[in-house]
């Protein structure tokens, strides 16, 4: 009786045929879905307005005169100049009350610019700020 004998690389050639052709025209089940979000998006990190403006940061503190200001940057996100643009704010004493207000305005705003602006607070004893909004032309 004659006995068959194969080589090796003629063996591994075709377990690697065997192989490939194994997994033809078969197609891979989708990778499943992200489960659904339960958290709520994420809050508006700076408040903006349909001006294209918005409020990058502001602070109450004291210029080298030793008044109280309101100092910040507001951005033009938008692309086209503003002839004038105005940023309002409700300022508040240590308690919370609401004190008075400050405004800040800026002609010739250029598009996708930003703008820093300080304004001195009254009365001096305002302890914080909250944004009103914006006005642009």
């Amino acid at each position: 009786m004659k006995t068959v004998t194969a080589t090796f690389p003629t063996l591994l050639m075709a377990t690697a045929l065997s192989v490939l052709s194994s997994g033809c025209g078969k197609q891979s089940a989708p990778p499943p879905a992200a489960p659904a979000s339960t958290a709520p998006a994420a809050a508006q990190a700076t408040p903006s307005n349909a001006e294209g403006l918005s409020l990058l940061d502001f602070t109450i503190t004291k210029n080298q005169a030793g008044k109280s200001v309101l100092k910040g940057n507001v951005s033009n996100s938008t692309t086209r100049k503003l002839d004038h643009a105005t940023v309002e704010f409700k300022l508040f004493d240590k308690a919370g009350n609401e004190v008075g207000t400050a405004m800040a305005s800026v002609d010739n705003l250029g598009a996708r610019f930003s703008w820093s602006f300080e304004v001195e607070i009254q009365p001096q004893d305002a302890a914080s700020a909250k944004l009103v909004g914006f006005t642009a032309k």
